[in-house]
């Protein structure tokens, strides 16, 4: 007689057990799709590379504060590579001066 109730209880248990897998299993699959709508997937993909860009501006700042002065060297130099045109431009456009004529 144990044995059969024990049979018993054993088939109960996995039927309780099935019924939570099953319950688990319908919660998670109404998450997924939840969560795989492209609208969330675009507001989630939006929140990461917000977090990225804040940590690689952070970063940037960080090491800006730590080279003050190569930071000014490579400020100057982008800005006279950015420029070269309009200096050239101004260099072959200036005029030439007439030499000083003293007056005796």
């Amino acid at each position: 007689m144990p044995n059969k109730n024990d049979d018993i209880f054993s088939l109960r248990s996995l039927a309780i057990d099935r019924d939570q897998a099953r319950k688990n299993l319908k919660r998670d699959t109404a998450v997924t799709r939840e969560r795989l709508k492209p609208a969330n997937l675009v507001i989630e993909a939006k929140s990461k590379a917000a977090g990225h860009v804040r940590k690689v501006g952070a970063d940037a700042l960080n090491g800006i504060r730590a080279n003050p002065g190569l930071t000014a060297t490579v400020a100057a130099t982008a800005t006279l590579i950015a420029m070269r045109k309009p200096i050239a431009r101004l260099i072959a456009n200036r005029n030439k001066s007439e030499p000083d004529i003293i007056e005796e």
